[in-house]
């Protein structure tokens, strides 16, 4: 029983929200599309964009710091440490 694919998720692949956000959120970096040092849209920007909740989006980015794509920086925002 699955909806409808979503924007991260077109193939409509099953598992956890935030493991299919993380994938594509990485792809952006791997892509280029996300330079080094670039900042990524904020939290909430990217739970409205994706429509999902925001504890969603913070599990995502949690395991872009642990793979050391992103470092979050505390009142700055989440940054692109390096290409994948």
């Amino acid at each position: 029983m699955s909806g409808p694919a979503k924007k991260y998720n077109p193939d409509n692949k099953t598992g956890y929200e935030y493991e299919l956000l993380a994938e594509h959120l990485a792809g952006h970096i791997e892509r280029g599309e996300w330079a080094p040092g670039s900042r990524l849209p904020g939290e909430r920007a990217l739970s409205e964009e994706y429509g999902v909740a925001l504890d969603t989006v913070r599990k995502a980015t949690q395991i872009l710091r642990d793979r050391g794509l992103v470092q979050t920086l505390k009142s700055k925002g989440t940054f692109v440490t390096r290409q994948g």
